[in-house]
């Protein structure tokens, strides 16, 4: 087509009619104008195809991701809440007296309470790429944007109550590590992990259960971990459940 208007135009010129060649250049403008829009608009659709695939490729990482954490947050809320019933009835056996009490039940709530620390530990390997590669704007919607990089900011304040709760977990069990007999603890308790033989020693030393310092760290204890069930961990819950709400509505 060009080389049509090109040849008019070259016609109109060795015949002196100027003004019919200005047509044809500017007709032979236009085109080459139009061309290069429908070539730019081609380009804008295939680029915007394929950011659209690169969204929904990510979106579906971040939904299994997300829906991940929610069952571990759930399973660390559960634990959390166990640590705080065997704990609380820890301290049905403190006092000045201990009197007669099952060695047994003690050993068993001391394993519940000590054994395990309550950490929410998420899968962040998506969360991580999508922040620091700069992949979150792929993601068209802004409330979504928003929220993952809250949620960060939710699992960061999580994590420093989490270190507080376990600070104050290592110092009440320091005093029954210190004060009792661990080997004659795991000569009762079911769930040991090696054979530790029979302690000459006849009892277990639970004088620290009549320790005001024990009481007070074991319900300073308790207090942060129940801060963390009630106060910290709820609104972490919200955000990943806003979050999995919000990828949903954009998925195909």
């Amino acid at each position: 087509m060009l080389k049509f208007f090109r040849k008019i135009r070259q016609k109109f010129l060795l015949q002196d009619r100027v003004t019919r060649y200005l047509v044809y250049a500017i007709g032979e403008i236009f085109l080459v104008v139009i061309g290069i829009l429908i070539a730019l608009q081609v380009n804008n659709w295939n680029e915007d195809r394929k950011t659209k695939a690169a969204e929904q490729k990510l979106l579906a990482s971040l939904l299994e991701e997300f829906d991940s954490n929610a069952v571990i947050l759930d399973q660390t809320m559960e634990l959390n809440e166990q640590i705080i019933t065997n704990s609380t009835q820890i301290g049905d056996f403190t006092g000045p007296s201990i009197g007669d009490f099952d060695e047994l039940a003690l050993s068993n709530l001391m394993v519940g309470t000590f054994k395990f620390e309550s950490r929410f530990v998420p899968n962040q390997g998506t969360i991580e790429e999508t922040i620091n590669t700069g992949k979150l704007s792929i993601l068209s919607n802004p409330e979504l944007r928003k929220a993952i990089t809250n949620w960060k900011s939710d699992l960061e304040r999580v994590k420093r109550q989490e270190d507080y709760v376990v600070a104050r977990r290592d110092l009440a069990h320091d005093y029954f590590i210190n004060s009792g007999n661990f080997r004659r603890h795991l000569e009762v308790i079911d769930e040991s992990l090696i054979e530790a033989g029979t302690s000459r020693f006849p009892s277990n030393n639970f004088k620290f259960l009549q320790d005001q310092g024990f009481e007070s760290k074991l319900y300073l204890f308790i207090v942060a971990s129940a801060n963390l069930n009630q106060v910290f961990y709820p609104p972490l819950k919200a955000r990943t459940e806003t979050i999995i709400s919000l990828i949903k509505e954009k998925r195909n």
